[in-house]
């Protein structure tokens, strides 16, 4: 990475961070690029450099949210005959660890956002349990597998809003529970149809 680009990043990140602290006590639609650019102190015209608007900087930010929870979503063997005691563990620890990452972000975005972040992590999840599904159990693409990981996403999402919002229970713990939770979770979808 050459000196410009570390440049960028560093701008990008400070516009960021500097939004991130403005949505902790005010909502998106009453924050000025002005108050951005003083909070980071960024000039005006460095950030549109960068952004044409607030809400590019917003969308960006839970883009990489986003992003980090899909990534940590990813299973930790490629297919069932590698599940090893442990394996369960290990991808509980990759998705606490990955929202931890961006747990701030999360927080300050649900408390903010009008359903848009929430709606986008649901579907997120949706869509890499359905894939991960698919090849981890070569499962076909059905309605009845879309409907049981519609749930299955449901209910990882209403867990990573709890714990994120509730700030109660430590990351190690957030493991544990999450491994018992996926545990609990049939190693392939039952048939549906019986």
């Amino acid at each position: 990475m050459n000196f410009t680009d570390l440049r960028i990043l560093k701008t990008q990140e400070r516009l960021q961070n500097g939004l991130l602290e403005l949505l902790r006590t005010k909502e998106l639609k009453a924050i000025t690029v002005k108050e951005i650019c003083d909070q980071a102190g960024i000039s005006r015209n460095a950030f549109y450099q960068h952004y044409g608007y607030k809400e590019d900087l917003y969308d960006q930010m839970v883009a990489r949210a986003t992003e980090r929870i899909r990534e940590a979503l990813l299973p930790v063997v490629p297919n069932v005959s590698l599940l090893k005691q442990g394996t369960v563990m290990t991808y509980a620890k990759n998705i606490i660890s990955g929202i931890t990452e961006v747990k701030e972000l999360i927080v300050v975005m649900l408390k903010g956002d009008n359903g848009k972040f929430l709606r986008e992590l649901t579907d997120l999840i949706f869509g890499q349990f359905l894939t991960n599904a698919i090849s981890f159990f070569n499962l076909e693409d059905t309605e009845e597998h879309r409907l049981f990981y519609e749930y299955l996403a449901g209910g990882m999402a209403a867990f990573i809003i709890r714990w994120t919002l509730s700030g109660g229970i430590p990351e190690d713990r957030a493991v544990g529970i999450l491994n018992a939770i996926l545990l609990q979770v049939p190693s392939s979808t039952p048939n549906l149809l019986e």
